[in-house]
């Protein structure tokens, strides 16, 4: 892993460069990389970038593009992802602990294994999303926006689901996984 400033990745970025596999990013007005500086990605366009791996966790990141990212694995714990695209990225075995995705399109999304807990998706676009084996722990999903397919994976396929609000208004108070 290695670290990077928002404005080195964008402007490798815009000159082409799209993987970025295992980079931390930080914050150009910190004197040196820390864990937790705040980063604003907010309303940047990085369609199709690869960041497996990678540690973005605890910036905002509303009204970002990743749309057909690849984020394998990484770390996007505590962040804010409202209103982002996040349409077909695959976000296998991601960390969205605590993520804030209000209103944010994840249609066709690969959340397979993607640990969700304490999740924030109201008014998530989850259509054609695979959620199998996830973790949903003290997950909101109210008013999510998912199809037939995407709302079996959530109530039969290996998810955990515990303290966390179905699209219906149901609150599944006990921890409970789903075969």
């Amino acid at each position: 892993m290695f670290w990077m400033t928002v404005a080195r990745l964008s402007e490798r970025y815009n000159a082409g460069e799209r993987n970025f596999a295992g980079i931390r990013l930080y914050s150009e007005s910190c004197r040196k990389p820390e864990v937790g500086n705040i980063l604003n990605l907010r309303d940047v366009i990085l369609s199709a970038i690869i960041l497996s791996g990678a540690d973005i966790s605890g910036p905002n990141l509303s009204l970002i593009n990743l749309h057909g990212a690849q984020l394998v694995g990484t770390q996007l714990s505590n962040t804010s992802l409202r209103e982002a695209d996040l349409s077909g990225a695959d976000l296998t075995g991601a960390n969205l602990a605590n993520a804030r995705l209000h209103k944010a399109n994840l249609r066709g999304a690969k959340l397979i294994g993607a640990n969700l807990t304490g999740a924030q998706l109201i008014e998530a676009d989850l259509t054609n999303a695979d959620l199998s084996e996830s973790i949903l722990c003290q997950v909101n999903l109210s008013k999510i926006k998912l199809d037939e397919e995407c709302h079996r994976q959530i109530l039969c396929t290996k998810a955990l689901l515990w303290q966390t609000y179905l699209p219906d208004g149901t609150f599944i108070s006990s921890p409970r996984y789903h075969d």
